[in-house]
């Protein structure tokens, strides 16, 4: 998808937040059918498409919400040309990039006379009418696409391991990317830079994150021609070798999103770690062709820990960045969180709806913030409810509602230091939100040299100490033994400095670090601050963690 939902500054957003549920928007059915999608226009407006299927005759339904509405009150057929009418199961991609202009993009599954041509419809009235069909490419879209707005309205169509940039009116071919094993190939995503001169293309490969990235050889910016150059191999996409990974990998990933936007390109993914699934957000750089490495802003708590998955993303003409996924906790819920500033923070995980089915939800925003979501419901219904995040319900049984115990941990947003290099002595501030009062402990943790010892019953890093190299060398038995022994059980483990206190209220707060810890300053090496929040009930955050260094003064 492309763009954004909305919110409106942090602290408008964490009053929202602290609403009371029954001001929440209220979702509606747009129709019913598959294959939904959605864009918001710069004015708010919300446009949404999807396959309403008729028999042998697969149609196209476009829908266009007012601003914060509740209906829609456009509500037309968009048909293919010709006999291509009756293709079944089109795939489609709706976009907003300018002011009253709509485009959707569609390819039939079964052309009668090709295997997929892909048509762009577009519209200059807002949505009112679409005169304009050209057959644009033969790919058939299955994945998230992107939109270049110049005069070609170039759409960057991706199906699996291929990719077609696609501005008609010829079929045009498809470039084979080679990402991954083909059949084993899911959620494709593109995005372009809004530097003018690179594509982003991301895909999971048996739960691996794997990417290309295109950069443009001409002046005149990116042509359909130039993506789809093939030859000798792929060269504009970096050749045989162009295929990327990650740093630093997690294991089991998937979901992969792209967005574009003024601040960059953004990736976010599913991170299935046992126990504890998370939502995955890393930024591109266009300087290096990769990806930084990875911010989990699901929150904490049973809510997240319970089956989260669907997770989509979208930034807005204006940078924020806004997140949706499904947790299956108690009736299942849609959960949103913004960034304001980049990916820095993120508000306080809230819910979009509750206790319906959610089915590949998505959400989108035009520059002031606002927007919606869209997901399909139960009975194939094409669910739309405007942005408007509200707090957990209250009640017995709701978590941290009036009817029991507070049971629901805070959140602690991820910390940033204003300065990572410091030197002994030197102070700096960490900055980070909560999602309500309590006390937070913010420890200070040395990389030190490590021994794998048994602890408990189970392998782990703790700091190397005397005591511990003299057990190590009795368990040898000689000195040879020993050696090879402390060669197989060393480790970086971190030693705990010192930590500081301090209570926190909703929203925004900051430690200041003045330097000392323990009455000491700290001695060159690498460092770390581990944060979490305690509230009134007891309730125990996620840790989260910033890493910085302190490094010898010159002379």
């Amino acid at each position: 998808m492309r763009t954004s939902t909305p919110l409106l500054a942090l602290a408008v957003g964490l009053l929202l937040a602290l609403a009371p549920a029954a001001n929440a928007a209220t979702p509606f059915t747009a129709g019913t059918g598959t294959g939904h999608d959605l864009a918001v226009g710069s004015d708010g407006s919300g446009h949404v498409v999807w396959v309403v299927h008729e028999g042998t005759d697969d149609r196209i339904r476009y829908c266009r919400v007012p601003p914060g509405g509740s209906s829609c009150p456009t509500l037309i057929y968009l048909d293919f040309p010709g006999s291509m009418s009756t293709s079944p199961s089109p795939h489609l991609q709706v976009f907003a990039p300018a002011t009253d202009k709509v485009v959707v993009v569609a390819s039939c599954h079964t052309c009668p006379d090709l295997p997929t041509r892909t048509f762009r419809f577009i519209s200059t009235n807002n949505g009112n009418t679409f005169p304009t069909v050209d057959q644009v490419g033969n790919l058939q879209l299955n994945g998230q696409s992107a939109f270049i707005n110049n005069a070609a309205n170039l759409v960057l169509g991706v199906s699996g391991s291929l990719f077609q940039g696609q501005t008609g009116p010829s079929p045009g071919s498809i470039t084979q990317l080679s990402l991954g094993q083909g059949g084993s190939v899911y959620d494709a995503s593109a995005a372009a830079d809004p530097g003018g001169t690179k594509a982003v293309y991301a895909v999971n490969d048996l739960h691996t994150v794997e990417y290309r990235v295109f950069n443009d050889p001409g002046t005149a910016g990116i042509t359909a021609a130039e993506l789809n150059d093939n030859s000798p191999v792929e060269e504009n996409w970096g050749g045989a070798a162009g295929t990327k990974f990650l740093s630093s990998p997690e294991s089991d990933n998937s979901e992969t999103r792209l967005s574009s936007g003024p601040n960059g390109v953004y990736l976010t993914y599913r991170y299935a770690e046992t126990g504890n699934p998370h939502v995955a957000l890393r930024k591109f750089s266009s300087a290096t062709d990769t990806f930084g490495g990875p911010t989990y802003i699901e929150g904490a708590g049973p809510i997240e820990d319970n089956s989260i998955g669907e997770l989509q993303h979208s930034q807005d003409a204006s940078g924020r960045l806004h997140v949706v996924w499904r947790s299956l906790f108690d009736g299942n819920r849609l959960r949103y969180t913004r960034s304001d500033d980049a990916g820095a923070t993120f508000t306080p995980v809230a819910n979009l709806a509750t206790r319906e089915t959610f089915f590949s939800p998505m959400v989108e925003a035009g520059p002031g913030g606002t927007g919606f979501a869209v997901w399909r419901g139960s009975a194939n219904a094409i669910r739309v409810v405007p942005i408007d995040p509200q707090p957990e319900p209250s009640g017995p049984g709701a978590p941290g509602g009036p009817g029991g115990p507070d049971t629901t941990p805070p959140t602690a947003g991820t910390p940033s230091i204003a300065d990572p290099t410091l030197t002994p002595g030197q102070g700096t501030r960490f900055t980070f939100t909560s999602s309500e009062a309590g006390m937070a402990t913010l420890t200070i943790q040395k990389q030190v040299k490590g021994l794998k010892v048994r602890v408990r019953g189970k392998r782990r890093c703790v700091p190397q100490t005397r005591k511990r190299l003299r057990a190590l060398r009795r368990q040898a038995g000689s000195p040879a033994a020993f050696r090879r022994l402390l060669r197989q059980r060393r480790c970086k483990a971190w030693k705990k400095i010192g930590s500081i206190k301090q209570a926190v209220v909703p929203g925004q707060n900051t430690i200041v670090f003045s330097g000392r810890i323990a009455g000491r300053r700290l001695r060159p090496g690498r460092y770390r601050a581990v944060l979490v929040i305690r509230d009134t009930a007891g309730n125990v955050s996620r840790a989260e963690r910033v890493l910085f260094r302190v490094f010898r003064p010159r002379r």
